[in-house]
């Protein structure tokens, strides 16, 4: 399963961002494999 987390920076270690479609990151999380990946949010208003 892969889940999606807001968070205010690019890496595990950072704050969740209670703004989920104004956060500045999202951390995508693969549960199976134990892999992640961030991407800025460009589309949201910073």
């Amino acid at each position: 399963m892969k889940i999606a987390v807001s968070s205010t920076g690019p890496e595990l270690h950072d704050l969740v961002d209670p703004r989920f479609g104004r956060c500045r990151y999202y951390i995508f999380y693969d549960e199976s494999t134990g892999l992640h990946e961030s991407k800025e949010n460009t589309a949201g208003m910073h």
